[in-house]
């Protein structure tokens, strides 16, 4: 989820005001989902009484049903909706941007100048894209215990695990021709075998010119209030035909009102809620703190390529605005941690439980966290989330490892190369996305310079990436041309014998790569996932399974109202109005990022300045969440989570309303948007077409 701004609030009032209630907030997550509007709920796990209760909505299961098949994974990493009965989509344009900027070209800038199809053949195709649709959900967590239950070392629990969940993804996948993800819940106490349907057939329908899209720029990005009319629209085609859904959600048409229950079904990403004090020590030393650095650093680089030309300062925008993006989070998780007492208030926590039933499971994580230290940084760079040198290198090392992995029995491969995940390799592999190769060579050159400094000058990876110069890896490579990556993924074995250089050295530097995997899988997850297995069994002992599991970016749905919060002694209002949006352009002289686009201009006195533009919610929600649609209880689409405030970046740890909030747009700005700016009647007429009950 992309997130908002500079810090205009007291951070050390915050921390006041959220202390008194961390260990509240701990033992919510633990004991109790009622508590606030906390939770991420999966589908197959909805406090339905809780809700009746507090809100006084009982859902039934049509409607459970109905929410679960309208709403979508987008494989660009957010979430998004089903809004008509022909298969558009709605999701944010953030969350679309890749897809938008892939359409792009030298000349006919759709980022800047944004995208409105005229007609259904105007429809753009998009290489490399595809949503997901969540069919149904499956307990197998007896099927994966009857594997690993007789083995006795972790590490051979470990590969048990694996080779159960890989026999058990492809029967369900030859069984029922649909997409399998096993999911691990509570740190691996419950597994469960989702089912998706996969679409791969979508085009661009609408998409509105980015300086309205995300209007303050990285100076706004999770502040509040905001101005962002950050949405745009896909179509998914079956058989090139726009796709019959009967499950779908129509924008309403008034929006949310405050204080009734507002419902987000979207894909959270990831929280750490329930790692223990160890571990996020652990997360904060050597992810958060590592990637502050790490980010930095990729910043500049990227920003230096932009100012050489209008043109360079294109085609690293995409990636520019990603890295800036999460700059900010781990930026401001950083200053979270000096400020709240997370660790302390969790080992507190943790205390009391094990004063019952004894430390074993919380001192055998930690110690494999200790040994961790040693190669974790290695990891990261070689395997981890610094491992992506370049869109070429990720082809050639993808390339490399399939030709190894598809020769192996399904059960015994790693993971992403398993059979039911070849269609999705196979539509990374074979993308028509462009190419940039200034971009790639600078990308590469930073990536090798930061790995070598994380390795030391003297470790056999250092000393491959010192003897190949970008330059001329790229002068050479042939992996730009899609017939050449397509020949090589349909004859594998012609892989071992290239010559490429791209090639030649993703094979070189693979055996490093795949050794400190296997230690990482071998001396942590093997322990993580038994450490957290039996401490999960313990806090069900002690409290049930009345509590939510950390989000895995699989469907989840959060509860919470339109609610303002309280800032520097001042009241936060609730939603935004159109006037306020160019009241600040006019503040700020109408000079980027505050700039609008010539459409807003020429239509200004066309549009409604009542008429709300953004607003902010107490749903629980995280990275990933992004494109998500609020609605009400009658299935309408009130509103599209795009943000959360500053307030709510520790919400990966830890949840509060003190002040922490989720930010969208109204459905009332989308369709003002479309109506008095875009003049879309084709859109406006397909999006209140009646809802099919």
């Amino acid at each position: 989820m992309k997130q908002c701004l500079p810090m205009f609030f007291s951070f050390a009032r915050f921390c006041a005001h959220i202390t008194k209630r961390w260990i509240q907030a701990l033992t919510c997550i633990i004991a109790s989902a009622v508590c606030a509007e906390e939770g991420m709920w999966p589908f197959n796990h909805l406090p339905l009484k809780q809700i009746q209760e507090k809100y006084g909505v009982e859902l039934s299961q049509d409607w459970i049903d109905h929410v679960q098949k309208a709403s979508l994974r987008i494989s660009a990493g957010g979430s998004g909706s089903f809004v008509s009965a022909q298969g558009l989509i709605l999701t944010n344009h953030h969350v679309g941007a890749t897809a938008i900027y892939n359409l792009s070209q030298q000349g006919k800038d759709l980022m800047k100048e944004g995208f409105l199809a005229p007609l259904l053949e105007d429809e753009l195709p998009v290489p490399d894209f595809y949503a997901d649709q969540l069919i149904s959900i499956r307990d197998i967590t007896d099927e994966i215990k009857q594997a690993t239950e007789s083995k006795p070392t972790d590490e051979e629990k470990e590969y048990a695990r694996k080779a159960a969940m890989a026999r058990i993804k492809e029967t369900a996948q030859q069984q029922t021709g649909l997409q399998p993800e096993i999911v691990a819940l509570y740190q691996g106490a419950i597994y469960n075998l989702y089912l998706y349907r996969r679409y791969t057939d979508i085009r661009l329908v609408m998409a509105p010119e980015k300086s309205i899209a995300f209007f303050g720029g990285d100076e706004a990005n999770f502040e509040y209030p905001r101005y962002d009319l950050d949405c745009c629209f896909f179509r998914i085609y079956d058989n090139g035909e726009p796709l019959a859904t009967p499950h779908y959600f129509k924008l309403s048409a008034t929006g949310p009102t405050p204080d009734e229950p507002l419902f987000v079904s979207g894909n959270p990403g990831t929280t750490k809620r329930m790692l223990t004090s160890a571990h996020v020590q652990f997360v904060r030393k050597f992810n958060i703190d590592f990637l502050r650095k790490w980010l930095k650093k990729s910043r500049a680089a990227l920003t230096a390529f932009g100012t050489q030309s209008p043109e360079h300062r294109r085609i690293a925008q995409d990636e520019l605005f990603s890295i800036e993006n999460a700059q900010k989070v781990v930026d401001n998780l950083h200053k979270s941690f000096k400020q709240l007492p997370i660790i302390a208030d969790k080992r507190q926590f943790e205390n009391q439980l094990q004063k019952q039933y004894g430390k074993a499971p919380w001192n055998n994580l930690q110690k494999a966290l200790k040994g961790a230290r040693s190669y974790y940084p290695e990891y990261t760079v070689l395997e981890g989330a610094a491992s992506h040198y370049s869109q070429l290198y990720s082809w050639a090392k993808q390339l490399v490892r399939y030709a190894v992995e598809s020769e192996k029995p399904n059960d015994q491969r790693l993971k992403e190369f398993a059979q039911t995940e070849i269609p999705t390799l196979k539509l990374q592999l074979l993308s028509t996305v462009p190419v940039y190769p200034s971009l790639d060579q600078v990308e590469l050159e930073d990536s090798f310079a930061r790995t070598i400094s994380v390795l030391g000058k003297r470790h056999p990876v250092s000393k491959l990436l010192k003897a190949n110069s970008p330059s001329d890896l790229l002068a050479h490579t042939k992996l730009m041309d899609l017939s050449v990556r397509e020949h090589l993924f349909n004859n594998p074995k012609l892989i071992e014998q290239s010559t490429d250089p791209l090639l030649v050295l993703a094979k070189s530097i693979d055996p490093y790569a795949r050794a400190v995997r296997k230690r990482k899988e071998i001396e942590l997850d093997s322990v993580q996932n038994e450490s957290y297995s039996q401490i999960a069994k313990i806090l069900f002992a002690r409290y049930g399974q009345s509590v939510y599991p950390d989000a895995t970016f699989t469907l989840r749905l959060s509860i919470g109202t339109m609610k303002g919060y309280e800032q520097n002694d001042k009241q936060v209002v609730p939603q935004t109005q159109l006037e306020g949006l160019f009241a600040t352009a006019e503040q700020h002289h109408f000079t980027p990022p505050y700039d609008l686009p010539p459409s807003w201009i020429s239509n200004k006195a066309s549009l409604d300045m009542t008429t709300p533009f953004n607003f902010v919610s107490t749903n629980d929600i995280i990275g990933g969440n992004s494109g998500s649609p609020v609605i009400n209880q009658n299935k309408e689409l009130v509103g599209l989570i795009f943000d959360g405030n500053i307030e709510s970046i520790i919400w990966s740890f830890a949840y509060s309303d003190v002040q922490g909030r989720a930010t969208s747009v109204h459905s009332r700005a989308i369709l003002e948007a479309l109506q008095n700016v875009y003049h879309s009647s084709r859109l406006i007429q397909e999006l209140q077409e009646p809802l099919n009950d």
